[in-house]
C-alpha cells in the first residue's frame, strides 16, 4: 500500500494537483483507492465541490471527508485549507458505510454498525467519522464494544478552526452531513493495523467525585456546581461567553476501568454545569490536569520506537484541537517525527475515538493524539532509522513551558505525598476510634452502632440474631496467671469469635471486660442457637497458653421486627446471666 498527501492549492488546476495520485493509480498495481479529505474551508459549497471533483477524476475511488480544525500534512500543520490523503491498497478491500439520522437513535445506530461490520468477511478494522460532539454516544459505543475483541476501531469528530465555529459536518461526494456517521471498513488478511493513543497530561490538584452528571453534562462535583472548580482554581468567570476557552487546556483527567482519558469543557452554563467533549458518569473520580511537555515527549518517543518495529507504510494522525492550542507555535513538535517513518497525515479533531486494547471498550477521548499505522504484508527486513522528538524546538517559549510544567509536576508530587500521608493518618484515626486496642474487634461504641443499624431492617424474612458471650471465671485467670496471660486469653477468644463471624457473614465486637457480641444479620433463631453452641464447643476445645482450657457462657436472641435496642440488650443480657447461674459453659435462648 501507499499513501500520497496533497496540500490543495486554490490557484492551481485541480487535475494537475491530483497528478501524483492519478499516476500511481493508473499503474494498475492497486486494487482499491480510498481518499480522505480534511477540509479547513468554511462553507458547505466549497467542501462539497472538492469531494465531487475527486469523484469525477477517480470514479472508482471511495471518498470520505471531515471538516477539520487543522490539516496535518507529513506531520506539519498546514495553513488552513484542504488536505487530500489518498491511500492505495494492493490487496485490501475497503467499504464506506453511511448511517443517517443518528441523533436520538445512537444506540440503535451503534447496533446496526456492529452487525454490519461483523458481516464483512476478513474485516481488519474500521474508522468512524462523526459530525461534531452533540451525539449521546454512551449507548452507541456500548454497542460497538461488543464487536469481536481484537477488531481495531478508531475515529474522530469534525470541527472548525475557530473555537466557536457553528459548523460541524462530515461529507462525501453526495454532500455534507450534520446528523450522520461515516464508517470506513478495511478487510483482507494482508492488512496490519497498529493503533495507540498519546496523552501526556498530568493530574493537577486533588481528585473530586462526580456526584451528578447527565451524558456530556457535568453538573456536580462533591455535591457542588462543577464550575466552582474552574472559578476557584483558574479564576474563570462563568458569565463570559468565551468562558470555557480560557480553561480548555486544563481538562478533566479520569480513569475508567484502568483506561486514562480526558474531558475538555465546551461551555460553562449559567447554572454552573459544564458541557464537555464526551460523557462522564456519576461515581467517577476526576481532577484537573495540565500538559507536561516532558511526559508528552517521552510517550511520543515510546510510540515512535514501537512504530519503527512495526514498519508502517502509512500513518494517520488524529490530534485534538486542544493539543494544537497547547503547543501553539511549536505544534509540529510531537507530530513531525512520525513523517520520518513514512507518509503521515490527518487532522485536528474535536474529539477522538479509540478502542482500548486491554478492555475492548470503545471510548471517546479529548486532548489525545491518535496514531493509526497501516501496512500490507509482512514487515520488511530493512530497519527504519531511529526517530526521536527534536527537543531543541522547546527553546525559547517552550523552555518556559517546560520549566513551569516541571515546577507543577514536582509540587504536585509533594502534595500527593502529603495527601497520601493524611489519608493513612485518617485511616489510623478511624481504626483507633472504632477498634478495641487489645483484641482488634469493633469496640463497644462501634459494636453498638452496627447492632442498632442491623436492627433497623429486621423483619420475619430478614431476622438479626445476637449472641452475647462472657468468659467463665475470668477473674481467676488474672489472679492466678496475671493480667498479661488474661489479655492473651481475651485475644484468642476474640480470634475465635471473629472466625465465627467471618464464616457466617456477621461481625464481632468487644462489649467490655470479658464480654463480647457476635452479631449475625439474616440468621434465624435455630441457626443462631446452632452457631452459639458451635462457638461454645470451639472455645472449650481450644488450648490456651498456660491456662490450657477455658469456657464461655452465651445468651442468644433473634429479632424479627423493629424493637427498642435497649430491650434487646436487656433480654440477651438476662439470658447470659441465666447461663452463668445455671452452671456456666452453656447457651441460653431469650425471646422478646
Amino acid at each position: 500500500m501507499k499513501q500520497i498527501l496533497v496540500e490543495l492549492r486554490g490557484d492551481w488546476a485541480f487535475a494537475v494537483q491530483m497528478e501524483p495520485i492519478a499516476r500511481e493509480w493508473a499503474s494498475g498495481a492497486y486494487r482499491c483507492l480510498l481518499i480522505h479529505v480534511y477540509s479547513g474551508l468554511s462553507g458547505e459549497e466549497n467542501t462539497s465541490r472538492v469531494a465531487q471533483s475527486l469523484k469525477g477524476l477517480f470514479p472508482e475511488a471511495l471518498v470520505v471527508g471531515s471538516m477539520s480544525a487543522g490539516e496535518i500534512c507529513n506531520g506539519k500543520l498546514m495553513e488552513p485549507g484542504v488536505l487530500i490523503a489518498a491511500m492505495l491498497f494492493q490487496q485490501t478491500e475497503v467499504r464506506v458505510l453511511r448511517y443517517d439520522r443518528v441523533k436520538g437513535r445512537e444506540e440503535e445506530t451503534g447496533r446496526r454498525i456492529r452487525l454490519d461490520l461483523e458481516a464483512i468477511p476478513g474485516i481488519r478494522g474500521a474508522e468512524l467519522l462523526f459530525p461534531g460532539t452533540e451525539l449521546n454516544t454512551q449507548g452507541f459505543f456500548r454497542e460497538l464494544s461488543l464487536c469481536r475483541r481484537e477488531l481495531p476501531l478508531w475515529g474522530g469528530y469534525s470541527g472548525g478552526h475557530r473555537f466557536y465555529s457553528p459548523d460541524h459536518f462530515i461529507f462525501d461526494p453526495s454532500g455534507v452531513m450534520y446528523d450522520s456517521v461515516l464508517v470506513t471498513a478495511f478487510a483482507g488478511e494482508a492488512l496490519h493495523i497498529d493503533i495507540d493513543k498519546i496523552i501526556g497530561w498530568e493530574p493537577l490538584g486533588l481528585p473530586f467525585h462526580v456526584t451528578k452528571a447527565e451524558g456530556n453534562r457535568l453538573i456536580e462535583l462533591d455535591g457542588r456546581p462543577a464550575s466552582e472548580l474552574y472559578e476557584k482554581f483558574l479564576r474563570i468567570d462563568r458569565s463570559r461567553r468565551d468562558n470555557a476557552q480560557e480553561g480548555y487546556t486544563f481538562p478533566f483527567l479520569a480513569k475508567h476501568k484502568g483506561e486514562e482519558w480526558l474531558r475538555s469543557t465546551i461551555h460553562i452554563e449559567e447554572d454552573g454545569s459544564l458541557d464537555l467533549h464526551g460523557f462522564v458518569m456519576e461515581g467517577m473520580e476526576i481532577q484537573l490536569s495540565y500538559g507536561n511537555p516532558a511526559t508528552i515527549i517521552h510517550k511520543v518517543n515510546q510510540r515512535l520506537e514501537a512504530l519503527r518495529a512495526f514498519r508502517p507504510q502509512a500513518i494517520l494522525l488524529y490530534s485534538c484541537v486542544v493539543r494544537k492550542a497547547f503547543w501553539d507555535t511549536i505544534v509540529n513538535l510531537e507530530m513531525e517525527p512520525f513523517a520520518a517513518l513514512c507518509s503521515a497525515g490527518g487532522f485536528h479533531t474535536w474529539g477522538e475515538v479509540c478502542r482500548s486494547q486491554e478492555t475492548g471498550e470503545v471510548l471517546e477521548h479529548n486532548v489525545t493524539l491518535l496514531t493509526i499505522a497501516l501496512r500490507e504484508g509482512d514487515a520488511p527486513r530493512e530497519e527504519l532509522p531511529p526517530v526521536q522528538v527534536d527537543e531543541t524546538l522547546l527553546e525559547g517559549q517552550g523552555t518556559m513551558l517546560r520549566r513551569l510544567s516541571s515546577l507543577i509536576y514536582t509540587t504536585m508530587g509533594e502534595l500527593q505525598k502529603a495527601h497520601t500521608r493524611l489519608q493513612l493518618l485518617n485511616e489510623k484515626l478511624t481504626i483507633m476510634a472504632e477498634c478495641d486496642r487489645l483484641t482488634g474487634l469493633n469496640n463497644r461504641g462501634k459494636t453498638e452502632e452496627l447492632i442498632e443499624e442491623a436492627l433497623k431492617s429486621c423483619d420475619e424474612e430478614h431476622p438479626t440474631s445476637l449472641i452475647m458471650v462472657d468468659a467463665d471465671h475470668f477473674k481467676r485467670v488474672n489472679d492466678i496467671f496475671g493480667h498479661q496471660t488474661g489479655d492473651e486469653v481475651l485475644q484468642q477468644i476474640a480470634e475465635l469469635l471473629q472466625d465465627a463471624a467471618d464464616e457466617r457473614g456477621g461481625f464481632a465486637g468487644r462489649w467490655g471486660g470479658e464480654e463480647f457480641f457476635l452479631v449475625l444479620p439474616g440468621t434465624p433463631e435455630q441457626e443462631a442457637a446452632a452457631a452459639a453452641e458451635a462457638l461454645r464447643r470451639r472455645v472449650e476445645d481450644h488450648v490456651f497458653p498456660e491456662v490450657e482450657h477455658m469456657t464461655v457462657s452465651l445468651g442468644v436472641i433473634c429479632v424479627q421486627s423493629r424493637v427498642d435496642p435497649k430491650r434487646v440488650y436487656t433480654k440477651v443480657d438476662n439470658a447470659l446471666y441465666m447461663a452463668k447461674t445455671e452452671g456456666r459453659n452453656r447457651c441460653v435462648l431469650a425471646r422478646l
